[in-house]
């Protein structure tokens, strides 16, 4: 069994430098767990637990994908997933994106194609950094406004990847299974 996802890797060499000042900046107003750099991606599509030889279909499916992909990827802001009153996720906003919302699509159909439950929320694309354990909501709002505006990166490419995640107490580590370029 492997635990996989669909998505796309942001190059993390550029967002290293922001994301460290923002680790930095918001010291004190929460507990949390950082996610690696390296671990910085876009999901399409969570699946879950599948057997190897589901791994194969759902290679098969998504082989219409086997390129890059040009897209204006532009990352602004950071932002908090459900909401304020539980903060869980913060994450790198990604500017909304009619290449994203498609791919994303393409991989839903796919992926309800062969038997996977469709999500219900609408697909928003981020970049998670870290996920909240504790929060100061007052000194962590202003921290969020000050980032409002920031333009931290931009990318011209992408690939979408099968992407296994591999749990361990030191956090996920996230391998390419299969590179569909």
């Amino acid at each position: 069994m492997k635990r996989i996802f669909i998505g796309s890797f942001i190059d993390s060499r550029v967002l290293k430098k922001h994301y460290t000042e923002i680790k930095k900046d918001l010291s004190g107003t929460l507990s949390c767990s950082w996610v690696k750099p390296e671990n910085f991606h876009i999901t399409y599509k969570f699946i879950g637990n599948v057997e190897e030889i589901k791994v194969e279909e759902i290679k098969d499916k998504l082989s219409n994908l086997n390129k890059e992909i040009e897209v204006q990827i532009v990352v602004k802001g950071i932002g908090i997933f459900p909401n304020i009153d539980q903060p869980r996720i913060l994450y790198f906003k990604v500017e909304e994106n009619p290449t994203l919302t498609d791919i994303n699509k393409y991989v839903e159909d796919a992926m309800a194609n062969l038997g996977f439950k469709r999500e219900i929320k609408k697909f928003i694309p981020h970049i998670t950094i870290a996920r909240i354990k504790e929060v100061k909501v007052k000194p962590f709002l202003e921290k969020l406004k000050k980032y409002e505006n920031t333009i931290f990166f931009k990318q011209k490419t992408i690939t979408v990847d099968i992407i296994e995640s591999i749990l361990n107490p030191t956090g996920a580590i996230y391998k390419k299974l299969w590179k569909l370029i």
